[in-house]
């Protein structure tokens, strides 16, 4: 197996639309590439990716974090069967992209289901999994819960596997399985009828 070679500064970060703080969707991506290497994503699996704190400047993965840190940003998985852990800390390089984020792009072909407390999308989007799911979530986070005081944040995804479907035509569908008193919740996350793992949320 061949590891990344650490420290090991992360490239391509970049705010999106008018955040000032690094979007959750776009660390897992980055990260999740940079432990494959030249590697296929399929050599990951049983990921645990927790966030703590937002990030507003770029990241540095490390094997463990410095003396006296809080890394933003801890990561286990396994790579090619063999269990690995990792921390991802600030380093002070400013991000000097930012891009649109049009999610209402998502929320648009997203059909909600209160009672059931499900989400579910099929429509081709130029989008990755992780994206979609946030901003599936996010939406049906504020249908199922309208009284809420505060913003939806993803604070943790826990998947088998990961594979971006991007601009492929399969069926996304996010469903609440618990709520830890209106503060924290875990959803289930499916493509094409085919569990995923789940993604928790907190309202902050």
């Amino acid at each position: 197996m061949s590891d990344p070679t650490l420290p090991l500064p992360l490239d391509g970060m970049r705010f999106k639309g008018e955040r000032d703080y690094l979007q959750g969707a776009d660390i897992l991506s980055i990260v999740l590439r940079a432990v494959c290497g030249e590697r296929d994503m399929g050599v990951l699996a049983d990921i645990d990716i927790v966030f703590h704190a937002l990030a507003r400047t770029s990241l540095t993965l490390l094997a463990d974090a410095p003396p006296g840190s809080e890394p933003p940003v801890q990561l286990s998985c396994s790579i090619d069967g063999v269990p690995r852990r990792f921390v991802l800390v600030e380093d002070a390089r400013p991000i000097v992209r930012r891009e649109p984020y049009p999610e209402d792009q998502i929320v648009a072909v997203t059909t909600i289901d209160v009672p059931s407390a499900t989400a579910t999308s099929g429509g081709v989007l130029p989008f990755t999994n992780i994206e979609r799911w946030i901003a599936m979530v996010k939406a049906l986070h504020h249908a199922v819960y309208p009284q809420a005081k505060g913003k939806w944040l993803f604070v943790r995804a826990r998947l088998a596997s990961y594979h971006d479907a991007c601009g492929e035509a399969v069926e996304h569908r996010v469903s609440i399985q618990s709520d830890f008193r209106g503060k924290l919740t875990r959803s289930a996350l499916t493509v094409d009828g085919r569990s995923l793992g789940d993604i928790f949320f907190v309202l902050a």
